[in-house]
Order: C-alpha cells, then structure tokens, then sequence
C-alpha cells in the first residue's frame, strides 16, 4: 500500500460559524489549475456536514448550485467520516464545507496544480 500525500495547504472550519452555515474552503478565482484535494476529515457534532465543489458557492446544505463530493450524516450521535482517496478539483472550481449541527467540523489537505 502506498501512502497518501499530505497537502501543503490545510484548514479545519466549523461552518455553522459562518453566514448561512457555508464556509469557503479555496475561492474558485484561485483554481487556475486545478487542485487536489489529498484528505479530508469530518465530524458531524450529531448532524449533516457536506463537502461542495462548483463554480458558485452553495448557499445552504443540499443547494443544486453545487455538487456534494463528500460528506456524512448522523441523526443523534457524532459520527466521523474519512475521503476514501484524493479528488481532483477542476481548475475554476471552489470548495465549500456546509452543516447544520454547532460543533461539525471538517479538515483538509490539498495542493494547486501548478
């Protein structure tokens, strides 16, 4: 088995601090290239958290705009969740993380295409 690559870039967000409950992870203006998300971590604090990726921003947790690429639910209890293997993120497109429960949180490695 060989090993996953840790990305140079990371983040943990709780996105029910941020308006709406949708937190930015990488602008889409940034993307020129593409990147490669390498890992990623969530807990869901007893609720949904998702992982979207698009050229505009989600504005609430199972927005159309957007494609879910990951995530995990958990209707009483909080439960974690690990990305299977790394995704590529085509150049244009951002990353936004959405919940609805105080306390889900999600971490994330990536790296830009250069």
């Amino acid at each position: 088995m060989e090993a996953v690559k840790v990305g140079k870039h990371f983040i943990t967000v709780y996105p029910t601090t941020f308006p709406n409950s949708v937190a930015q992870v990488v602008d889409p203006a940034q993307n020129t290239d593409g990147v490669y998300l390498r890992t990623a971590t969530l807990v869901t604090a007893g609720g949904t958290l998702n992982l979207y990726s698009g050229k505009v921003a989600p504005s609430r947790i199972g927005d159309p705009v957007a494609a879910g690429i990951f995530g995990g639910v958990a209707g009483t209890t909080n439960m974690q969740y690990q990305l299977a293997y790394p995704l590529f993120i085509p150049a244009g497109h951002g990353l936004w993380a959405a919940a609805n429960a105080s306390g889900a949180a999600i971490a994330l490695t990536w790296d830009f295409v250069a």
